[in-house]
């Protein structure tokens, strides 16, 4: 007796396999029929994500609120730390951080323009303020300048106001000019390259490596170099 044989499946019904997708068309494709095939497959997302289990999708799922270490806290919790972090730290108001000299100065400048409204516009060799600004006026070279420098006072720091704020805030500066002070001893102030005027406190002695006086040095020579070049290339003219 010869083995049973294998029955060919014919009939589509019963075949197990999961069910395939429906063939994508090939060739030439309009556009309406990937619009359609893409609704379709939107439509079968939403149809997919519906029929999920809650616990899976997340539909309808609590928010779940987190610390910065990563455990989990209560709603109210939440929005107290949020609250605490949009709340800026009380600061001391001190004027200086707002630029008091420059305000100081604007304020000098303001009553100087509201003087001047009141005074006549020209002013001539009689004017006796104009006068006086000659005066003491302090000229370089001036064989007379060690004279008038005696007719002016002390020279004294500006009272920036606010001193106890100031100290409140750590940011304590002395008002008073030290009897150590360049100011005090009429001592000359080295250039630098910037421009800038020690501060009342510099005893005087320059501790710098020399690069200032080096570069100014260089930049007289380079100077005369190039006028001595320049009278030489039109001495045949």
């Amino acid at each position: 007796m010869s083995p049973p044989r294998r029955q060919h499946v014919t009939n589509l019904d019963r075949d197990l396999s999961p069910p395939r997708k429906n063939p994508r068309k090939t060739g030439l494709i309009s556009g309406k029929d990937i619009r359609e095939e893409i609704d379709r497959e939107k439509k079968k997302n939403v149809l997919r994500f519906w029929q999920m289990d809650p616990s899976i999708s997340g539909r309808n799922a609590q928010p779940v609120f987190r610390d910065n270490k990563g455990l989990r806290i209560t709603k109210e919790e939440y929005l107290k730390s949020k609250q605490k972090t949009h709340e800026k730290p009380k600061e001391i108001e001190i004027d200086v951080a707002k630029g008091l000299a420059q305000k100081r100065k604007a304020e000098a400048m303001q009553k100087e323009l509201e003087a001047e409204k009141d005074k006549p516009f020209a002013k001539t060799r009689d004017d006796p303020e104009l006068d006086k600004l000659l005066k003491e006026k302090v000229i370089w070279g001036d064989p007379m300048a060690p004279l008038v420098k005696k007719k002016h006072p002390k020279p004294v720091l500006t009272n920036l106001g606010g001193s106890d704020k100031m100290k409140e805030s750590g940011f304590v500066v002395p008002q008073e000019i030290p009897a150590h002070s360049w100011l005090n001893r009429n001592v000359d102030v080295p250039l630098n390259r910037y421009g800038i005027r020690p501060g009342p406190h510099w005893d005087g002695v320059d501790r710098s490596n020399g690069f200032d006086k080096e570069l100014f040095k260089r930049m007289n020579d380079k100077q005369a170099e190039d006028k001595d070049a320049y009278l030489w290339s039109v001495s045949d003219m």
